[in-house]
């Protein structure tokens, strides 16, 4: 799995294309030909282009492309710093107004499958999972590259468990066989991704014992130990277990200082506190009607 599945990635940065710019592009044919397209443009069924200025414009059936490669320029100091922010949504507007002239050419696989992945992470961050479904679900089809087909697959199951469509959730892993790989050795993220299942489906016990397994056996592996850490605190939580809720919580923002899961993690221990006058209250009135 790639260990870059809950951060973003050196390659993946912030595309600059001018709306007004001349679009050019490598077109990788089905028959093994290509052509360098300048000012690419989009008419229903056919993509057309020429291949250099004065050339009579060629038109090629846009279902006999296997790729189109876009020249992209990349800004990686601007996400860099977006990102540690944790100002998502800002790199989410930035990446739809670069992605936005090449809109035309979705339905064609083309190397902005990279920088679509990075939009479906971002949505799935900032709990947008709709966005992050419609995004994964076509990444997922898509096998010209194992590494992000995988991960679509994992944000995908994700993003339904989070959304809180539990059957759904349920028949996609099954769907895949990760309900039958949980034992020690199983990949981490989907011992991850079966833990998140069973707390859903409020199995709170056999989540806690998933998400042990992954701390456990992935402890050098920060992409998921830091989720599981945090989804440990949330499952104490609902088992009422406050004291063990807040102690993983310490940990959490003593190793994890400034990440996601230290925000979230801020967020919990607030819920928490609330639920500690809950339970006060709750055992006073009880008090006073015995």
């Amino acid at each position: 799995m790639n260990k870059n599945v809950f951060s973003l990635t050196a390659a993946a940065l912030l595309i600059s294309v001018g709306l007004a710019q001349a679009i050019p592009a490598q077109l990788v044919m089905g028959n093994g030909k290509v052509w360098e397209g300048m000012d690419v443009k989009r008419d229903g069924d056919w993509v057309e282009f020429s291949t250099g200025p004065g050339t009579k414009p060629i038109r090629v059936g846009a279902d006999t492309i296997k790729e189109m490669v876009f020249e992209v320029k990349l800004d990686e100091e601007k996400l860099n710093e977006l990102n540690r922010d944790q100002l998502f949504e800002r790199v989410i507007a930035a990446l739809d107004n670069a992605l936005e002239p090449f809109s035309d050419f979705g339905d064609i696989p083309s190397n902005l499958t990279l920088y679509n992945a990075l939009l479906m992470e971002l949505h799935y961050k900032i709990g947008n999972f709709d966005k992050s479904l419609a995004i994964s679900a076509k990444i997922a089809t898509d096998d010209r590259d194992p590494v992000l087909q995988s991960k679509a697959q994992v944000f995908h199951a994700l993003a339904l468990i989070d959304a809180g469509r539990t059957k759904e959730a349920e028949t996609y892993v099954v769907k895949l066989g990760w309900d039958k790989q949980i034992s020690e050795d199983a990949a981490p993220e989907k011992l991850y991704i079966m833990a998140k299942l069973m707390a859903l489906k409020k199995q709170y016990n056999l989540a806690m014992e998933l998400v042990a397994r992954v701390i456990a056996f992935n402890s050098q592996d920060p992409d998921w130990m830091q989720p599981a850490e945090l989804l440990c605190a949330e499952v104490y939580t609902e088992l009422g277990m406050f004291d063990s809720a807040e102690e993983v919580i310490r940990q959490i923002s003593l190793l994890y200082k400034g990440s996601v899961e230290d925000t979230k993690a801020k967020s919990l221990k607030i819920r928490i506190e609330g639920l500690r006058v809950q339970k006060e209250q709750d055992t006073a009135e009880s008090s006073e009607e015995a």
